[in-house]
């Protein structure tokens, strides 16, 4: 793409972006980070991070950080449950050689020792499920962005950088798949980070990363796809409920409450969460169509189970939203294999009730919520 086109969108988007009032938040914002970092999780203090503390960190590293709105600002969506980074935060914390590795990472200039760094930080995390290092990169781009916005890009996906350097052409080419895990993180910010700096050398890389995913921009290098229109098979409707109680302090964190206590669930005895390239990627699993609330997989017979949550749209909504993914799944990740589905509701009404006597393979569970004071007494 000709650099005279981008400083043209580029001019248009600073026309309604305030870089140096952003550029400030985003130094508050790192700088919340830091403290959090040096004074909770380097802390040789044993206790366990409170989850207080972390959320207030996942809102500033993930878009769907538990307590952002649609008016939010985050690095990026990072794609990990908010149960995840609780637990990826507390194992760093409890594992020295973990969080000395890390912390080499974020103070290290120079990009070969930095790339070193973070291909030591995949060795030693080799065996740990803690969505810390994934082949995409996210956790430990999302943390450098917090850490140091100016730097180090809020595009956090290598899969996305990768078609970032295609579509710009960006030399010299980065074997993205060949190489390195730290050679790409480190050579794939710095090559786009220089490419825009050729163009507007003053600003952050934060300001780039905005730009980038702005919604003219970004349907030039990664257009929405359009809606797959494919019918569903007539079925019948299996019923379940789910008998033991859960407790929420809200009914909106029913997903994340699912996907942190996934094994002690009806769900989890006959279905599995998915990684991806050793990403938890189950939670707001993203397809062209929308994003599923949860997507998993039958461990008998290895179906993909679309699982939507009737919170509080409609039953008529649920459904659709139900079926289409099951259509876009059979159509573009299951090789043609029939999907099953579930829908997870407060109630079973009349109107889901008919509407699902025409679905095939199509489950329902039902959720309680149980508060409950009890008085104290010595």
């Amino acid at each position: 793409m000709q650099k005279e086109r981008i400083q043209q969108f580029f001019r248009s988007f600073l026309s309604h972006y305030d870089t140096e009032a952003k550029d400030g938040f985003w130094a508050k914002q790192s700088q919340v980070f830091k403290s959090f970092w040096t004074d909770k999780v380097l802390s040789r203090h044993h206790r366990e991070l409170a989850d207080a503390e972390v959320d207030q960190v996942v809102r500033i590293l993930d878009r769907n950080g538990k307590g952002n709105t649609k008016d939010s600002e985050a690095v990026a969506r990072a794609m990990i449950a908010q149960g995840a980074w609780r637990r990826m935060f507390n194992d760093i914390k409890a594992n020295k050689e973990l969080s000395e590795t890390i912390n080499a990472i974020f103070v290290e200039h120079d990009p070969d020792m930095r790339a070193k760094h973070i291909n030591k930080l995949y060795a030693i995390n080799a065996e740990r499920r803690n969505n810390l290092t994934g082949q995409s990169g996210n956790a430990i781009n999302a943390m450098l962005a917090a850490f140091d916005p100016i730097r180090n890009l809020s595009v956090i996906s290598l899969r996305d950088r990768r078609t970032l350097y295609e579509f710009f052409d960006i030399s010299p080419q980065l074997d993205f798949a060949g190489a390195d895990i730290g050679g790409l993180i480190v050579l794939s910010n710095k090559g786009i980070v220089d490419y825009f700096r050729a163009v507007a050398p003053q600003h952050s890389a934060r300001t780039f990363s905005v730009f980038l995913y702005s919604h003219e921009f970004k349907q030039l290098w990664k257009p929405d796809k359009g809606e797959d229109h494919d019918t569903v098979p007539e079925a019948h409707v299996a019923t379940t409920e789910v008998t033991d109680p859960a407790l929420f302090y809200m009914e909106s964190q029913l997903e994340d409450f699912l996907i942190e206590n996934w094994d002690k669930t009806e769900l989890g005895k006959k279905y599995a969460l998915i990684e991806e390239d050793g990403d938890l990627v189950s939670q707001q699993y993203r397809t062209s169509i929308g994003v599923i609330d949860i997507l998993a997989r039958d461990k008998r017979s290895g179906q993909y189970v679309v699982i939507e949550l009737k919170k509080s749209q409609t039953s008529d909504d649920t459904v659709g939203q139900l079926t289409r993914y099951m259509g876009w799944l059979e159509a573009h990740k299951s090789g043609g294999e029939l999907t099953k589905g579930i829908i997870i509701a407060g109630q079973y009404d009349e109107r889901l009730d008919y509407a699902l006597r025409k679905l095939k393979d199509v489950e329902v569970y039902l959720y309680q919520v149980d508060f409950k004071l009890k008085e104290f007494t010595k």
